[in-house]
């Protein structure tokens, strides 16, 4: 008896649409693809009980010819490629002519579909995969596809889906991505026989950025001005640093108008908040890459959602910096702003209603405080606690394209972004002098008293020439400075600012500053923690310290870094041992958190008492660096109340 046997085509057919059909969304998302692809400028999706007993999706794009219809829905029909030169430059959205055979194997498909200039229509109705009914109908120029009972003959797939609401939410997503990829054409989702979601189809990408995000969001995004390098073209929109959110679904990538999740995309976007976003929170974007269709490869998952790049390094470098330029062009600063009172109306709309119903904010025009970072970024000193820019030094032939790919599992980690990429040391000889801009010099970050001095800090010399941009008017709680300017009011976190200051500062200097301790301050501390210490000693001495071990699991420090007080040196080292435990981060890496932990101990403590002088040298500084803008743990530094924000609270302004 024969052991090996070919599969039916029925059963071949299932096992297909397991890869191509997992859920109501997946089928969403062929369905409109194909729309897409067919020229639709109008797209409707219509779903009833999460897209299980009813999915409609219905274009006005060009139709199938009455002959094509049946064909259209064997497997391996498609009218996208031709030959085998055709796969290595695929620019529609849909091309494995899978989709619809694995669609009609498990459901009941209704098919109305008319070209444009024909008189009639073509209907087919199809159970399991098999037509049962064809034949001519009056209906409009474009196709509508109606899919009902999904599953209904593979109930075992059936206990997977979830509850209604959360497919239809899966369905959502599906519609907008895709309105985001399209500006241009006009999306409608309509759920239970309402309407959730609009956009109006003129080609403006806030459209639907806002209809996606929501106001408050939209209002705090960055737009990407196009920026090209190496035949890679990015543009978008990201959020400021000062708004992240708990994870990273709210991260939308898009390849040649493309959704797609993309780990050196989300990589390089997270490099370029490197140190300006509170750790272990994440920005939102709607980023967009465009490259010659030979450059990458989205023949790689049956889905369709994972590409291949052909050049990692290059893609990275251009979403890098793009990002980082538009950061760069920003105050990060947060807006105190009046919540308005949500009328009758509004109360009774959904929150995507209210999104649809909306005008999308038109943005205030942002301070021109910062300079962008040039293609070639600027060289800094190559000191080994430092995080430098990114140049074109950094992905020359030197740096192989498997260095990013061996970094992906810090992304799946949680970590912040590719660290492994911008820390590998340049293979190439340095620019000459004059091809590379040189970086703005920092402003020294304000030194710290000598505690015994009273315990303020002087954090400015009375001397140093700063033009005063904002005048201190006081001090809230001993941790705010509270200062006005021509726009309005400012609030500084002193502590904040301070400690951006010291990091700053000590990342751009070559050797720490250390102090000789007149006795050795011995640090006792748990095993665990003495281990860790003992195993990564030289990275905890190249932060400033020096120390040896004394006894079992303590260590005598004989000099620190000279910002730090040296009653804060044995819960700093133990902080430092917690950290040197759980981070799996390259050394350069740790060291820079070393120093997030020096500069922490170091800055003017929230709650102690600053003189008036001292406070405005703070604001001063703080108003004339465009790097202290958040701390390095990512929290901000100033908030604005306008003076219209103001006026609007006291009734001075019609609203």
């Amino acid at each position: 008896m024969a052991v090996i046997h070919e599969l039916s085509s029925h059963l071949a057919d299932l096992i297909a649409a397991g890869e191509v059909v997992e859920r109501p969304a997946s089928v969403a998302k062929e369905l409109v693809e194909n729309a897409i692809d067919a020229g639709a400028t109008r797209i409707t999706v219509e779903i009833e009980n999460g897209g299980v007993t009813y999915l409609r999706i219905a274009d006005d794009g060009c139709g199938i010819a009455p002959e094509d219809a049946p064909v259209a829905f064997r497997r391996h029909a498609t009218s996208k490629l031709r030959t085998e030169e055709d796969l290595a430059a695929i620019g529609t959205l849909g091309f494995r002519g899978e989709a619809l055979a694995a669609i009609a194997s498990v459901s009941r498909i209704d098919l109305l579909t008319k070209q444009r200039g024909v008189l009639a229509g073509t209907h087919l109705h199809l159970e399991a995969g098999q037509i049962t009914e064809q034949e001519e109908a009056g209906c409009p120029e474009g196709t509508t596809i109606v899919i009902r009972d999904l599953f209904f003959n593979t109930p075992a797939r059936m206990k997977f889906l979830k509850k209604d609401f959360t497919e239809a939410g899966y369905v959502m997503g599906v519609v907008q991505h895709a309105a985001l990829s399209h500006p241009e054409i006009a999306f409608t989702l309509i759920r239970d026989g309402k309407q959730v979601f609009a956009t109006a189809g003129n080609g403006n990408l806030m459209t639907p950025v806002f209809g996606v995000f929501g106001r408050e969001l939209t209002e705090v995004m960055l737009e990407i001005e196009p920026f090209e390098r190496g035949g890679v073209r990015v543009w978008g929109y990201i959020t400021k640093p000062h708004s992240p959110r708990p994870n990273r679904s709210m991260q939308h990538f898009f390849v040649n108008n493309r959704y797609i999740k993309s780990k050196v995309m989300q990589a390089a976007l997270e490099e370029a908040y490197r140190n300006k976003i509170i750790t272990g929170k994440y920005p939102c974007c709607a980023l967009f890459l465009s490259l010659p269709l030979h450059m990458v490869d989205v023949n790689v998952h049956p889905a369709k959602t994972e590409v291949k790049f052909a050049q990692e390094k290059q893609i990275f470098e251009a979403v890098y910096i793009a990002c980082k330029n538009t950061l760069e062009m920003d105050d990060n600063i947060p807006e105190i702003r009046e919540k308005p009172a949500p009328t009758a109306k509004e109360d009774n709309l959904t929150e995507n209603q209210q999104r649809m119903t909306a005008a999308p904010p038109v943005p205030a025009p942002e301070p021109a405080v910062r300079q962008p970072v040039p293609a070639a970024l600027p060289a800094r000193p190559a000191a080994a606690y430092r995080q430098p820019y990114i140049d074109a030094d950094d992905f020359d032939d030197g740096v192989p394209a498997a260095a990013i790919r061996q970094a992906m599992p810090a992304i799946e980690r949680g970590e912040s972004a590719l660290h492994h990429l911008t820390h590998i040391p340049p293979q190439a000889a340095a620019p000459e002098a004059e091809d590379v801009p040189e970086a703005p010099a920092p402003v020294p970050a304000a030194p710290i008293a000598n505690p015994a001095d009273g315990g303020g800090a002087a954090v400015a010399s009375a001397d140093e020439p700063f033009a005063p941009a904002a005048r201190v008017l006081g001090e809230a709680f001993h941790t705010y400075i509270i200062a006005e300017d021509a726009d309005g009011l400012l609030l500084i976190d002193k502590h904040a600012a301070h400690e951006r200051m010291i990091f700053n500062r000590l990342r751009q200097t070559e050797q720490l500053p250390v102090q000789q301790l007149l006795a050795p301050v011995v640090a006792e501390l748990h095993a665990a923690q003495a281990g860790a210490v003992q195993e990564h000693i030289e990275e905890v001495r190249a932060a400033g310290f020096d120390i040896e071990p004394f006894g079992a699991d303590s260590f005598a420090v004989r000099a620190a870094p000279s910002y730090l007080d040296s009653a804060d040196i044995p819960g700093t080292l133990a902080e430092i041992a917690e950290k040197l435990l759980t981070s799996r981060a390259p050394v350069t890496d740790r060291l820079d958190d070393l120093i997030h932990m020096v500069a922490c101990k170091a800055a003017i403590k929230a709650g102690s008492h600053s003189s008036m002088a001292e406070l405005q040298s703070v604001c001063d500084r703080v108003l004339g660096d465009p790097e202290v803008t958040c701390c390095p743990h990512g929290r901000p530094v100033t908030v604005r109340l306008t003076r219209y924000e103001l006026d609007k609270l006291f009734k001075r302004v019609n609203q």
